[in-house]
């Protein structure tokens, strides 16, 4: 039986330096975590080290020594997702953008949700819920505190079998109401039903038909399915998207045969817009073929539009569900296309080079 002071292996070369100090306490949270029954294996090493920072961080634990008083949520303590990037720059030598913030729920806390180990300061309030923190369940920290001592493996084997582990309820079938989407080829998928996901079908049924030439569905994202709706994993892997655990791709990402344009789609409902350094990470994973691809934020309504607080990036488009028939072009001088396509430039510098004739 392995023992609390074999830790697991972390690549650490592929990151900025980080102190013995901090290494060894992501460790413990890491093992911490996999013996609690949350699967780690199938992670990138540096959503793995994410993730413990996020445990960390939510419990308070800056030392090795910090497990015995771990807080819980029976203290007067919680963290906001933006609390939480603060407390890792702070403690966990990092510098992640405060922009960042959307990630730590929807990736470095998603199976620590799951499984219950952490938990909402406000249950029942919308997931986006700036104001809304996290914790630690006091029913885990009984086990966590304990944590080092010769027999804790044990401890936790008897704990696992009196406390449904992660794969217990993630397996647990359940009856969530579902939203029918019908593609344009004639196929049908099932999301689970919700104010996002309800753009996403609009996005789906509505704005590809006008606005996709033919595109293809390559992928939609679902809370239900940890790697989405995958339709077409291969033009995936082409347009640049290899790594789906990377957890990268936007909510729709679509590809029209006919024009050669790639659509990646952000439905927003309270947060994640296409800004310019979403913009930017996309453009990064796409490489060469950012010169093909079509940046879409789509919103609700108008209200929801206009009372967005995040910038939107500049040679983007903006769809509107509600009026369905229109895109805003976030540059004006063009229609919507990519911004690489060479043909269009050659027509547009012909076109200002008339105009000052």
């Amino acid at each position: 039986m392995m023992d609390y002071k074999t830790l697991p292996t972390i690549d650490y070369r592929t990151f900025n330096g980080k102190s013995d100090k901090v290494q060894k306490l992501i460790k413990q949270a890491l093992q911490i975590i996999e013996a609690l029954g949350v699967p780690i294996d199938d992670l990138t090493e540096r959503q793995k080290e994410k993730m413990a920072m996020a445990f960390l961080a939510v419990g308070d634990v800056k030392t090795s020594a910090g497990w015995k008083k771990i807080k819980d949520s029976n203290y007067d303590y919680s963290l906001t997702t933006r609390e939480i990037i603060a407390y890792e720059n702070q403690y966990f030598e990092e510098n992640i953008s405060s922009g960042s913030y959307d990630d730590i729920k929807r990736k470095d806390l998603a199976r620590l949700l799951l499984a219950e180990i952490v938990v909402s300061s406000k249950p029942g309030s919308n997931t986006s819920n700036p104001t809304r923190g996290y914790k630690i369940n006091s029913e885990y920290s009984r086990i966590i505190k304990n944590y080092g001592q010769s027999d804790w493996f044990t401890q936790v084997e008897a704990f696992n079998k009196m406390h449904p582990t992660y794969q217990k309820r993630v397996s647990t079938k359940r009856d969530i109401p579902k939203l029918v989407v019908h593609t344009s080829d004639g196929k049908e998928i099932h999301l689970r039903d919700g104010e996002h996901n309800a753009i996403q079908k609009q996005i789906i049924e509505e704005l590809l038909p006008r606005f996709g030439y033919g595109a293809i569905l390559l992928y939609c994202g679902d809370s239900d399915n940890k790697y989405g709706l995958i339709h077409e994993k291969e033009k995936l892997a082409e347009i640049g998207f290899s790594d789906l655990t990377q957890s990268i791709l936007p909510d729709v990402v679509a590809y029209s045969p006919e024009k050669d344009w790639i659509y990646l789609i952000e439905a927003y409902h309270t947060s994640n817009p296409i800004t310019p350094q979403r913009k930017l990470e996309l453009q990064q994973v796409l490489g060469e073929n950012t010169k093909k691809a079509v940046f879409i934020t789509a919103f609700e309504n108008n209200s929801v539009y206009r009372n967005c607080p995040e910038e939107l990036a500049w040679e983007t488009e903006v769809w509107i569900a509600t009026e369905p028939d229109h895109m805003i072009h976030r540059n004006g001088f063009r229609f919507m296309g990519p911004y690489g396509d060479k043909a269009f430039n050659d027509r547009l510098d012909a076109y200002i080079a008339a105009l000052k004739k």
